[in-house]
């Protein structure tokens, strides 16, 4: 017979909080490298949004609001109530529901969740339109089960989530590779920014020209690049002539996801895409039918002559 559950003391939760710091930084590691919409949260919606340097105990409003599991989450719902008290509520995919209160830490939200049969450690953290809640059960002895830590993801409950296209491939895991430019643009929307940027290395400096002959799909491949840290001599390279700087693309993205048009930018973005894909294949030679290269050719030579940067793809967005 299974041993009977046993509610966790406060006393014994604070005391195993430090133990649960180990769990989430390989939570955090698998984030980092896992694939799209399989688990971790990753994709043209989500961004990590900046945390906190210090231990800070201040409230964060933004996690406000009703979230809906994705990937491995998916039937999932999760609802953080607003005020500077915790509250709210987790419902898994069996619709067993369990109350959240716990306290603000460094810019997320962390909370026990008592669920029957397996109390569960969990710390919320916003993303762009969602978040990503890293989950740690406590097992039979009472002791965080760092084995069995996840990540799992939520988006802002009304958010269109868009389906990977056939074309796409995994982020590359280095930027000294070869990547087909038609994958990178079919995929990258579902990197996370440091795959975003071995990806826009790896395609080579002919293709990332053409890709700056469109300006709204250079303006959104910038926005992935401007946040990562990494090749900072490749998003200057990107940013050259371009008319504006990574603050205004970054801005400007901001403003159109609190402004609730970020889904119209996305819109654009992949109506460019389905503009500038072919001619990609046809540069490559992966697509050769003169039907179909010639009238390719014409869109990137009048591309060429075009006097549109990101700087002017950006007004359009104010």
């Amino acid at each position: 017979m299974a041993p009977r559950p046993q509610r966790i003391p406060a006393a014994a939760r604070r005391r195993r909080l430090s133990a649960l710091r180990a769990p989430f930084a390989a939570a955090a590691a698998l984030w980092a490298v896992a694939g799209p919409w399989g688990g971790p949260m990753s994709g043209p919606w989500t961004a990590p949004v900046a945390q906190a340097q210090q231990v800070s105990r201040d409230p964060v409003p933004e996690l406000a609001g009703t979230y809906k599991g994705l990937g491995s989450a998916r039937g999932m719902e999760l609802r953080i109530n607003e005020g500077t008290r915790p509250g709210g509520f987790f419902r898994d995919s069996n619709g067993t529901e369990a109350e959240i209160g716990g306290g603000w830490r460094d810019g997320g939200l962390e909370f026990l969740l008592n669920f029957p049969g397996r109390p569960v450690f969990a710390r919320a953290v916003p993303v762009t339109l969602g978040l990503q809640l890293t989950v740690v059960p406590f097992g039979a002895d009472g002791a965080p089960d760092g084995a069995e830590a996840r990540i799992l993801a939520f988006v802002r409950e009304g958010v269109r989530v868009p389906e990977q296209p056939p074309l796409y491939q995994p982020a590359p895991v280095r930027d000294d590779g070869e990547s087909d430019p038609d994958v990178f643009l079919a995929s990258y929307q579902f990197w996370e920014p440091d795959g975003v940027v071995n990806g826009f290395s790896n395609i080579g400096a002919r293709y990332r020209t053409i890709l700056r002959m469109f300006p709204q799909v250079h303006a959104d491949v910038l926005w992935k690049l401007c946040q990562s840290a990494r090749r900072q001599d490749l998003v200057a390279e990107a940013l050259r002539g371009q008319g504006a700087r990574c603050a205004d693309i970054l801005e400007t993205v901001d403003r159109l996801q609190r402004s609730g048009r970020f889904t119209a930018w996305k819109q654009a973005v992949e109506q460019q895409i389905a503009e500038l894909i072919v001619p990609v294949q046809c540069a490559r030679g992966y697509v050769v039918r003169e039907a179909i290269c010639a009238p390719a050719s014409r869109r990137i030579a009048d591309a060429a002559v075009s006097l549109e940067t990101v700087g002017s793809a950006l007004a359009r967005w104010r």
